[in-house]
């Protein structure tokens, strides 16, 4: 299982360093169109895989698919709405949501009825052809089609301080999504079980209700952020200090909540702030957004080894994002002018 998580992991990797680099300038399209190819052909082959190197291919080839097919094709779609980009976004990230909550209910539908594991990656290699088919139908600029030698260093965007903050934030963001996901259900004594089970269902809730109400928050961006990010440390104590499991429900969805108004402003305003780098910058925050997601669950999970002492760092993270968005005014204005303009 781990060279499994590997193979994948290292095709991410690969493949949002060299989207990033190339986006840019051979067009962001063209991009996301060769990456869906990639997870096709992934797909495939590890159904085919009579092999453990068969197999490894098949899925380095799909995490090559995967990384563009989320950074880049966020980028495309802010290019493509750039005065919407907020609402757009936002409404890609609920899909993303429902996803992850209907996903499970599927398998489990589909084990239940006596299918085999293998049908699972042809149905998904059958969606993201569509997809592909769909973004290729659309039409739209494919891009120069030749790499711009100026542009192929995508951490150079880091030079950009609002750039640079964005990637912090996303940075700690995930080490609140990312731990509190796994930690707030442990609040849970085992008697409610079903409760704690319940908590997950009731976080992603709570994530794309944010998220929908993201999509009319176009220019309120730091809004959300220094305001509907006190959601995470304000369901975090509730959990805490519930007297019984049904009162850390409602914590669950407001820790939910709080973490569904950060994900999509933050690369809507990274994305503005270079919008002719959006394929750059939204890969760099991919990789900050990835190692967030490597770095907190081990070091504020793990190592510490208790469930409330980790939901209590789980908060302090979350602080973090109002407090660094101050400095972001210098870039984007205020929250109060910005609210004010949009009115």
């Amino acid at each position: 299982a781990g060279r499994f998580i590997t193979a994948h992991a290292l095709g991410m990797l690969l493949s949002v360093l060299l989207s990033g680099s190339l986006a840019d300038s051979i067009g962001k399209r063209r991009i996301v169109l060769v990456s869906c190819a990639l997870m096709v052909a992934g797909l495939i082959v590890t159904f085919l895989a009579q092999s453990l190197t068969a197999i490894l291919i098949g899925l380095f080839l799909t995490g090559m698919g995967f990384s563009p097919s989320e950074a880049i094709s966020s980028a495309l779609l802010t290019d493509e709405n750039p005065e919407h980009a907020t609402k757009w976004m936002n409404w890609s990230q609920v899909c993303f949501g429902l996803g992850a909550v209907l996903s499970p209910l599927a398998l489990v539908w589909y084990l239940s009825v006596g299918q085999p594991y293998g049908g699972l990656l042809l149905i998904c290699a059958g969606l993201v052809f569509v997809s592909g088919l769909l973004i290729l139908l659309a039409g739209g600029d494919m891009g120069a089609g030749k790499a711009d030698k100026t542009r192929l260093n995508m951490f150079s965007v880091l030079k950009s301080r609002t750039v640079l903050i964005c990637c912090l934030m996303v940075f700690f963001y995930l080490g609140c999504e990312s731990v509190g996901l796994a930690y707030l259900k442990q609040l849970f004594p085992e008697e409610a079980a079903t409760l704690a089970d319940l908590s997950v269902s009731l976080l992603w809730l709570g994530m794309i209700v944010l998220r929908l109400v993201g999509t009319r928050m176009d220019g309120k961006e730091l809004v959300s952020l220094r305001y509907l990010t006190l959601l995470i440390p304000l369901g975090a104590v509730i959990s805490l200090l519930a007297p019984g499991p049904e009162l850390r429900l409602l914590g669950a969805v407001l820790y939910g909540a709080g973490c569904g108004a950060v994900w999509p402003m933050l690369f809507v305003l990274a994305g503005r702030s270079l919008p002719q780098r959006s394929g750059a910058v939204f890969a760099v925050m991919m990789i900050f957004t990835t190692a967030g997601n490597a770095v907190f669950p081990y070091f504020i999970g793990e190592i510490v080894g208790n469930a409330a002492t980790t939901i209590i760092l789980c908060a302090a993270l979350a602080l973090l994002l109002p407090a660094l968005s101050f400095p972001l005014e210098r870039s984007f204005g205020s929250p109060r002018s910005l609210a004010a303009q949009q009115g």
